[in-house]
């Protein structure tokens, strides 16, 4: 396979980053006076990643036998003995290739423990990863035997709630948070930001890795214009065309018995990357806001920083102990919502930002970024031509993890508020976590503890589907905790 690339740590890639930064540095941002002179910049801005990448990117021939350590050097090295034949020529070679890969191996070591923090970089990835053998993937009982009912039966499937009705008057009696004030970005915010990004990602649309990226952005000319876009971006209510094509990879879940549906499949999402650090800023904004003004509940375990799966079982063990001394014994119902981030309506969503005391501005802007957004399928190395993406938040942007946060934090809300308000109380409680959450129940008999969590299983599942989600009932498994 044949690919356009740029060689890592070349000459071509320097004259890459070279190009980009100078031509950023000369971007006029001084006239974004409005809308249309906002998306004039970005447009330029895609432009100068597209002439760079197509003045310095070379083809590069792809084979099972690649590797990433193989460098100019090893080459001469080969060609040198294949013109010789002589065995010190092959043992130089050798030698070559062993210090190739030492060098490459501690390079990998050195940028992990110094600087992404990233362990799982270590793993063997050297190439890219085939899917799995499978046999042909079906849909509703339909084979897809050519690429395009393919790309349609993944746009379908990712997008089959575009349609689905959704009930924004659960929102009417949800808490109103706090009013939050939000101030011009600063360049200190980018820096930290793009600090903590692994410069082994893989780019988007436009190229460019953040490997690229970090270079012009430490040049100050550079990140100023960058910040002027961004605060242009919340100051013009829009979020410009180019940052919203995405490209989104289909990838196999882990442990799946069959891959013949695709349903065993879910899309990451690759952004442009200049889009992704303003993402990351404003991602981190409202991680602090939406904690700081009470918008999430604290039985939210996921999608939060300062909150992981440790949280979940160091909580649920507590309360089972805590069952335990009471003489009561602790069930739990643990759900799983079917296509999660593809199911995210934008009109709910709205009306969670604007609960969350968001000003309107900061509405608006997240109107224009969910608004008109394309994306291109690529499955084993083929790509589908551009669909429309209206509904969902990709699974891969920097934004999705507090987004789902926000949009899950008045269901909950909503849930505990109804079980209070039940004539007959019922002693339940939830955990959620992204898109699996836990309903517990501490009763004396089992038969009760059962009874409560069904009740609460219903009152759940109906508050998911006013907001547009559903629960995958086939996932729905019940556990009891018994001290032995």
């Amino acid at each position: 396979m044949v690919v356009q690339a740029i060689k890592k740590d070349s000459d071509e890639e320097k004259d890459f980053i070279n190009e980009i930064t100078n031509s950023i540095r000369n971007l006029n941002r001084t006239n974004i006076e409005d809308k249309n002179s906002l998306l004039d910049v970005t447009s330029q801005l895609s432009l100068v990643y597209e002439k760079a990448w197509t003045k310095y990117a070379k083809p590069k021939r792809i084979t099972k036998h690649s590797k990433e350590w193989w460098n100019q050097q090893c080459m001469n090295c080969l060609n040198t003995y294949r013109q010789s034949g002589d065995l010190e020529d092959w043992k130089s070679f050798k030698a070559r290739i062993r210090e190739a890969k030492r060098q490459f191996f501690e390079d990998k070591i050195h940028e992990i423990a110094s600087s992404n923090k990233h362990p799982w970089d270590l793993m063997s990835w050297v190439k890219k990863k085939a899917l799995l053998a499978i046999s042909t993937i079906t849909y509703e009982g339909q084979p897809c035997n050519t690429l395009p009912s393919l790309w349609n039966t993944l746009h379908n499937l990712y997008n089959s709630a575009a349609n689905r009705p959704v009930n924004t008057d659960i929102l009417n009696h949800a808490p109103q948070s706090s009013t939050i004030e939000w101030p011009p970005f600063s360049k200190q915010e980018f820096r930290d930001a793009i600090a903590k990004c692994s410069s082994s990602s893989t780019p988007g649309p436009d190229h460019v890795s953040w490997r690229h990226l970090k270079p012009v952005i430490a040049d100050d000319i550079c990140l100023e214009r960058v910040v002027d876009i961004a605060n242009a971006c919340i100051k013009y209510e829009t979020w410009p065309h180019q940052f919203k094509a995405s490209i989104s990879v289909v990838i196999p879940k882990p442990n799946k018995d069959s891959y013949n549906t695709p349903k065993s499949f879910r899309p990451i999402v690759l952004l442009n990357t200049t889009g992704k650090l303003v993402e990351k800023v404003i991602s981190t904004r409202l991680q602090y806001y939406m904690t700081a003004n009470g918008f999430l509940d604290p039985n939210q375990l996921g999608g939060i920083r300062q909150q992981s799966t440790t949280d979940t079982g160091l909580y649920l063990t507590y309360i089972i102990r805590a069952g335990w001394l009471k003489q009561c014994h602790t069930s739990v119902i643990a759900f799983d919502i079917a296509q999660f981030f593809p199911s995210l309506n934008h009109s709910f969503l709205a009306k969670c930002l604007s609960k969350a005391s968001l000003n309107a501005s900061i509405i608006n802007f997240f109107n224009s970024y969910h608004a008109n957004r394309t994306t291109t399928y690529t499955w084993n190395g083929f790509s589908s031509p551009s669909f429309n993406t209206n509904v969902g938040v990709g699974q891969g942007s920097a934004l999705s993890p507090i987004i789902s946060a926000m949009y899950m934090a008045p269901i909950i809300k909503t849930f505990k508020k109804r079980i209070n308000n039940l004539k007959e109380k019922i002693p339940s409680d939830i955990f959620s976590f992204v898109d699996d959450g836990l309903l517990i129940s501490q009763e004396k008999s089992y038969e009760l503890s059962s009874a409560f969590l069904l009740c609460s299983y219903n009152i759940m599942s109906k508050i998911l589907s006013d907001a547009g989600l559903v629960m995958e009932h086939s996932k729905s498994e019940i556990f009891y905790f018994t001290q032995s």
